[in-house]
């Protein structure tokens, strides 16, 4: 490997000085590195491009510098590009940047030995179908689909539908179809399971059901999901990873399945995904006091 990409979140208080350091490091064991335009960088490298040229400019890998939200933005961005990324987390939590930032060197020393996997994570197909037979989509979701209520205060009714058979309708505030990577997400903070990257499900959790008994589901990644709009006083919200939105109304219908992109994710040998997730969520510590 001797191309690497950058894309750096600036609006992180570290982000400039990671990226000096990132970039230093980098050059010094031979790469050479291609950092999204951004004025804030400019003075740190003159090798600048916009992600989309990243690949014409022989990019083989993408470091992202921020949190996951950064890493989402990034995966939207490089949608066509189909290079594999890995993040550095300045962000909070970091479930996808699983790396800390004073990680760097050890990272770009496994990328410039070669040592490290790519692993593909599922994404979603995202369609809309209006009630009147007219079909429109979102980009595909490498976290998860989420169908919420909009501006109301009051609970919605929905339908679920799984490869054509009806399971429920549901009063609620939502529902959110998460994949693998997106279940330690929204879905975890409604209740949903956590499940390894590379498992091929999909989870489905009900926001606010009005029901003691509406529990999470965990269902096969083949399976056709469609959430069809029965009962709501103003129109309601579907996002793709939280950031592009389409509003539907009654008697429409959320078409979500297994998209046919593969979002290459980069994880160094050695990698632990269960010590990650003790670190991020504290397992085994002890409360104090």
């Amino acid at each position: 490997m001797k191309n690497i990409g950058v894309i750096t979140n600036f609006t992180k208080g570290q982000a400039l000085s990671l990226l000096k350091q990132v970039t230093a490091y980098a050059e010094t064991l031979g790469f050479k590195v291609w950092v999204r335009h951004d004025k804030a960088a400019e003075g740190i490298t003159t090798r600048f491009c916009e992600v989309s040229e990243f690949a014409a400019n022989g990019v083989e890998a993408v470091i992202v510098l921020g949190g996951d939200g950064t890493m989402l933005d990034a995966a939207h961005q490089m949608e066509d590009e189909k290079l594999p990324m890995m993040g550095l987390n300045i962000g909070s939590l970091g479930y996808l940047t699983s790396l800390e930032d004073h990680e760097y060197r050890e990272a770009l020393r496994h990328l410039y030995e070669g040592s490290f996997t790519v692993t593909n994570r599922t994404a979603l197909s995202v369609r809309v179908q209006r009630h009147n037979g007219d079909l429109c989509g979102l980009p595909d979701a490498l976290n998860d689909a989420v169908v919420t209520r909009g501006a109301t205060g009051h609970a919605v009714k929905i339908e679920l539908i799984l490869d054509g058979m009806g399971v429920s309708s549901f009063l609620c505030d939502g529902i959110i179809v998460a994949t693998p990577t997106g279940s330690t997400a929204y879905s975890l903070a409604v209740g949903g399971p956590i499940v390894m990257p590379t498992t091929s499900v999909f989870v489905i959790s009900l926001i606010s059901p009005h029901s003691l008994a509406a529990r999470p589901l965990v269902l096969c990644d083949s399976t056709d999901i469609v959430v069809r709009v029965m009962d709501c006083s103003s129109p309601m919200i579907v996002s793709s990873d939280g950031r592009r939105n389409l509003l539907v109304g009654q008697d429409d219908s959320i078409k979500i399945s297994r998209s046919d992109r593969l979002v290459p994710v980069i994880e160094l040998h050695g990698y632990n995904p269960y010590e990650v997730l003790r670190r991020k969520l504290s397992w085994g510590g002890r409360a104090s006091g």
